[in-house]
């Protein structure tokens, strides 16, 4: 017989997203001879398909007095920074901006639990209202198992307001009292919420984030060392400091020859007068043609400054190891995605304050792509960060809290 599983998330397709990518996995991969699945969604009013067999989807609205503003790529940096002040004004005036959404699924959803029979629920955060929901219908029926999933740290994040982490801090106690098991997307995290909520009974797993294509290797024909990121810039994120060691780098040796993709990118930022005309901005392109990029460049650009928190992979990691493309990762040299890249023998990494350092990597990733120097790719860890891989690992442990009942 099978189980039923009620995955709830404000994030899921064709919202586009790693929180979309990350919850729509679960219902693709986890077993449909097991498991009958059903999302549960915010409808954003956008036309979608469902092409998943074994998983039904419910939608409501949301509908809030006061609604914040979408971002988008091509938005320029004036008009972002006024955006992000105006939601954060309607974040302070509102408890929950997503409370109608609460209110009005968790009586849509109580009547589903008693309809089929719902074993078990597997809620995602951020943002919280998720979690808020999950634990009105855990308190409403105890029988139930209950996974919360936690892609981002809650009251220990960085750069919270003193209302935001007090709301958070009560919102995970409430968790820590009635989840079943939790879930984060590295060690680090995990381990951090263990701490916090310091309960025997629960039960608690990495999940990581991951890929979902096949992995293959391209050969390149480039007449230039392409290098390509992907993606955006903001904050301490930025390509500042690659910029400069590629600066000098092509200033000791004006033969060399770079490209650098960027794509996705709002240019927000200055570029060396000698490397103005290596560098190309591409448009947003969907999925499938970035993957492409990826495939056929001969390094990918990874930026992730360090902070101080630690089990940071950054989700672009695992698409940019499945292409077999070197990557040149400006992270955390004692964080775990610099520990996943060396584990792969993946690329090339260097903390992204550490300007001498970004400089030795240009020249070795340039020197092995110039004389043409094979690298061997440790396929097996990476094949382990398929999303199939991961639902596996979720599936292990909704088995293990099934069969407690």
């Amino acid at each position: 017989m099978k189980s039923n599983i009620l995955i709830i998330s404000v994030y899921y397709p064709p919202k586009l997203s790693i929180a979309s990518n990350r919850i729509y996995s679960f219902a693709k991969y986890l077993d449909k001879s097991k498991y009958n699945i059903f999302v549960h969604t915010v409808d954003e009013g956008e036309e979608y398909q469902n092409d998943l067999e074994g998983v039904s989807i419910t939608r409501v609205k949301n509908n809030p007095l006061l609604k914040t503003l979408p971002f988008t790529k091509r938005t320029n940096k004036i008009i972002h920074y006024a955006k992000v002040l105006y939601n954060k004004s309607i974040l302070q005036m509102q408890k929950n901006i997503y409370q109608k959404w609460i209110d009005n699924s968790y009586t849509l959803l109580k009547q589903k639990i008693k309809e089929e029979n719902i074993d078990l629920i597997i809620s995602s955060f951020a943002p919280d209202a998720s979690h808020v929901l999950a634990l009105r219908l855990k308190q409403e029926f105890p029988h139930l198992k209950w996974i919360a999933d936690m892609r981002d740290e809650m009251s220990q994040g960085i750069g919270l307001s003193e209302k935001t982490k007090k709301t958070y801090q009560k919102l995970e106690k409430e968790i820590f009292q009635n989840v079943d098991a939790l879930t984060s997307v590295s060690k680090p995290l995990v381990d951090e919420f263990a701490s916090l909520a310091n309960n025997d009974k629960m039960l608690f797993k990495e999940i990581r984030n991951g890929y979902d294509f096949e992995m293959i290797k391209k050969e390149k024909n480039n007449t230039a060392f392409v290098i390509t990121y992907t993606g955006n810039f903001y904050g301490e994120r930025n390509p500042n400091n690659f910029l400069q060691a590629l600066s000098r780098f092509i200033a000791e040796d004006k033969k060399r020859k770079i490209k650098v993709q960027l794509v996705g990118v709002k240019t927000h930022f200055n570029i060396p007068t000698n490397l103005l005309s290596m560098i190309e901005v591409i448009p947003p392109v969907g999925h499938q043609e970035a993957i492409e990029i990826m495939q056929k460049s001969d390094a990918l650009l990874l930026i992730h400054p360090s902070n101080g928190r630690k089990g940071i992979f950054t989700g672009k990691l695992f698409e940019y190891l499945a292409t077999l493309t070197p990557i040149i990762a400006l992270v955390d040299e004692n964080d775990v995605a610099a520990a996943l890249i060396k584990k792969a023998n993946a690329g090339y990494v260097a903390d992204n304050s550490n300007g001498a350092k970004i400089y030795d990597i240009l020249i070795q990733a340039y020197s092995e792509w110039e004389n043409r120097v094979p690298r061997e790719f440790n396929k097996a860890v990476i094949q382990k960060h398929h999303r199939y891989e991961q639902a596996k690992r979720l599936e292990n442990l909704i088995e293990e809290l099934l069969n407690e009942r």
